[in-house]
Formats: structure tokens, sequence, C-alpha cells
């Protein structure tokens, strides 16, 4: 039996590091949690005994300096994936870091070529990718909408804590960046290419970070996409495709669980029909494929090429709707 990949946490605040991620760590054969690392020791401390981590940190170099890690997750706020993903990543550690894989394409590119020079593994922690459902959906829009001719995909929800990193340009905050990765990422899958045009309008915060935005793709052969992101709207999470044959729809389409299991198809001629899709725990999955991975048990379900295409697009998006390019902290 291979053994489990021994894996360091840097950063103990993210909400879906702590409520997700680590305990999906926890439960899977294929991992073994080993260290956590935070700012405050007396935070670490905490969380390794939360989660029956040996060792705690209270810096994330140090960390880094543990020989018995070999891959570390980061679930820090956008602004801080590059430095502290090419640290990881020079200190040959394996790295799962968490959406978006980076500010820009330029960073990710940077990340992807310091893995590459140390030999180890990259991966974003896109977890959607890794639910059956996703699958499905491309299997759908590729074999029975016909044509594609729109798409819709939306992801909002309040964010009322004005102190979140989300508000921070410095931390690469925005709603674009933040989860726009959801609404284009199963865009260019279902595509197969980029946009060749794109459009944007966003509404700013005072932090000067966008609030709302609404983007405009058009992705040729007849094929548009429209998507929304926001911190001020209600709790939506939708995503469509319309083809000349049938329209797909699904609901909370963008962090499904073990009780997502359908779609709903509604040809052009009768009634619409509930599929099922399968389901599992996308966060157990996506751990246990990394781990695959790593090992040479398994090619990457979702390479750092397709983060770094579905960046540009985000890079292109920000730029027409004059979002400034987020700022690396100093």
């Amino acid at each position: 039996m291979t053994r489990p990949l021994r894996w360091g946490v840097l950063g103990v605040s993210g909400q879906v590091g702590r409520l997700a991620v680590l305990p999906a760590l926890q439960q899977s054969p294929t991992a073994e949690l080993v260290a956590v690392a935070s700012r405050d020791l007396a935070r670490a401390r905490a969380e390794a005994e939360r989660f029956s981590a040996a060792t705690a940190y209270g810096s994330y170099r140090e960390l880094l300096l543990d020989a018995a890690v070999e891959a570390v997750y980061i679930p820090l706020p956008n602004g801080l994936h590059r430095e502290w993903t090419v640290a990881a990543l020079q200190a040959g550690k394996h790295v799962l870091c968490e959406k978006p894989l980076a500010p820009s394409a330029a960073d990710a590119e940077a990340m992807a070529a310091a893995a590459a020079r140390q030999g180890v593994f990259l991966m974003e922690a896109y977890m959607t990718a890794f639910h059956p459902r996703s699958a499905r959906i491309l299997e759908l829009a590729r074999q029975a909408l016909g044509e594609l001719r729109f798409a819709h995909a939306a992801f909002t929800f309040p964010a009322r804590d004005p102190s979140n990193h989300r508000w921070r340009p410095e931390l690469g905050g925005g709603s674009l960046l933040d989860v726009g990765v959801y609404c284009l990422a199963p865009l260019l899958a279902i595509a197969g290419r980029e946009p060749r045009a794109v459009q944007a309008r966003a509404v700013l915060s005072p932090s000067g970070v966008d609030a709302s935005c609404a983007a405009w793709l058009d992705f040729g052969a007849g094929f548009a996409a429209a998507c929304e992101t926001s911190f001020e709207a209600p709790e939506r999470q939708h995503f469509e495709v319309v083809g000349t044959r049938a329209a797909l729809s699904v609901e909370r389409a963008f962090t499904p669980g073990p009780a997502d299991d359908q779609v709903t198809l509604q040809p052009v001629d009768g009634p619409a029909e509930r599929l099922a899709t399968g389901a599992n725990n996308p966060y157990l999955a996506m751990v246990e494929q990394f781990a695959a991975a790593v090992r040479g048990q398994a090619a990457p379900l979702r390479s750092v090429a397709d983060s770094i295409a579905t960046l540009r697009v985000l890079d292109r998006l920000r730029q027409v709707a004059g979002l400034a390019t987020p700022e690396r902290p100093t």
C-alpha cells in the first residue's frame, strides 16, 4: 500500500480550509496532516490539536523547513498565493493552492515555472471539477445540446464583513477574482477555447475592488456567455448552457456536495428531465487525486495550464472593466 502523503497547511483562518479541506485531509487514507502554521502560534496549536496534526508552527517559513512535510495546502488570501506558493515550491514541497491560483496569469506562469524547476507538483484547489456532476455537465454540453448558443453563469453572495480580505485590494480582493474562476472554468471547458472578445462592467467598493461585475464573452461560432459575480447581491449559484437541441441548467452549481446529484435538461420538444449525475465530497476527491498525481498513479484532472487559461480571461475582463491589476503585498 502506498504510504500517505504528508501534508502541512499554511494559514488556518480560511473558512474553506477549516470547514472542508482540512477535514478531507483527516478523512482520507491517502493523506496525513503532520503540521499546521499560523502567524499566531496559539492559534496554530489549537488548529493542530483540532485536526490531529503533530506539529504547530508560529511562522510559515518554519513549516517549509520541516523535512517531514511533503505537500503544502495554501488557503491564504489571493494576493499572497504567488509569494508563498513559490516559497513552498522552492523548499521542494508539492503545492495545492486555493483558487484562484494567482491574482494574474503572469503570477501563475511564474508559479508554474518554479514548480517545473523544482520537479514538484502544483495544482489549483478548484474543487468543483472533482465532483462527478462537472464531468456530466461537460458530457451533456458536448453531446446533447446541439450547436451552442448561450450560457449564463452567476455566483453572488453578500460579503458583509468590511474587514474581510475580499474587500482589500492588496490581498487580491474583488468579486471577479474571488469567484470568477467558478463561472469561467466550466465555460472554457465546454467551449474548448478562450473567448475571442470580452466586455465587462464593474461596480467599485469604497476600497477600490469590484463589489459586483457583469461580463460578456464571445466564443465565436454563434456561442456567447454572460457572467455575474457579486459580494453585494443575494446568494445565487446558477449555471445554464443553451443549444439548438436542448438547454442544461444547474442550481448550486459551483459548491456541490454529496446531495447535489442532478441537473435539468430541457429538450426543444418535450418536457424537462431531471438527470442523475452521481455525487461525492469533492474536497475529499480533490486531495485524493492530488496524492495520486504526486505518486505518479494518475494524471491531473485539471492542469496548471487550465488554471492559467482561466486567469488570462480574468485578466482581460479586469482590463476592460477598468479594474487595477492586483497589487502584490510588500
